[in-house]
């Protein structure tokens, strides 16, 4: 192994001799390719841990600097949007977050808040609109009807309830499809241990 290419190589990528070593006997001592591996490998690795498309993680790690950690943590810091495709741009919607039973954030290493559209949220409208009326967890008071401008809270169970609804809806449209399922699988992930999933309208 030609010891010029490994110290080119660890010059380009801040690697230990071991993994670069590695790289050029898997590429055949070929600098470049050893260097395009590597970073290949740790795109893998952030898809891995973040559950991100390749095109967001390869984004993020130019971004970060190629800082794997680093980029990481910024993709888990971001909000996930659940969409349809249709309005990506829009800001105005519905933004959905787990809590406890004293009304605070779960602290957990990927951020909990999701975004919905306004216009995607009309397709399960109903859905959150038809466990009402409904008892409010803080203040035990009946709300009537669901707030499009304010804050809803949806216990366990109710929350239960309606992700067994939206499996229930029916549409032919392939992007409908996807986006009902990202919210299946969303509350049901957040509802593994939250104890209250909380829908936000900022219209």
């Amino acid at each position: 192994m030609n010891t010029e290419n490994i110290k080119l190589l660890r010059s380009k990528i801040s690697i230990p001799l071991d993994k670069a070593m590695q790289l050029l006997k898997k590429n055949n001592d070929d600098v470049a390719l050893s260097e395009l591996d590597f970073h290949n490998e740790n795109i893998i690795e952030i898809c891995q841990k973040t559950d991100c498309e390749e095109e967001t993680a390869r984004k993020e790690y130019q971004i970060c600097n190629y800082d794997v950690t680093k980029t990481i943590e910024r993709i888990n810091q971001k909000v996930v949007v659940i969409a349809t495709g249709n309005n990506l741009d829009s800001k105005i919607g519905f933004i959905l977050w787990p809590q406890n039973k004293e009304g605070e954030f779960y602290k957990t290493e990927k951020r909990n808040d999701a975004f919905i559209s306004a216009e995607d949220f009309e397709i399960v409208l109903k859905v959150f609109q038809s466990v009402f009326p409904l008892q409010n967890l803080w203040n035990n008071e009946v709300e009537n009807r669901f707030d499009e401008i304010g804050h809803n809270f949806f216990d366990a169970e109710t929350s239960r309830l309606i992700v067994e609804k939206i499996k229930l809806l029916h549409t032919n449209d392939e992007k409908e499809k996807a986006f009902l399922l990202q919210i299946i699988n969303w509350l049901n992930d957040k509802l593994i241990y939250a104890d209250c999933i909380v829908v936000y309208g900022n219209l």
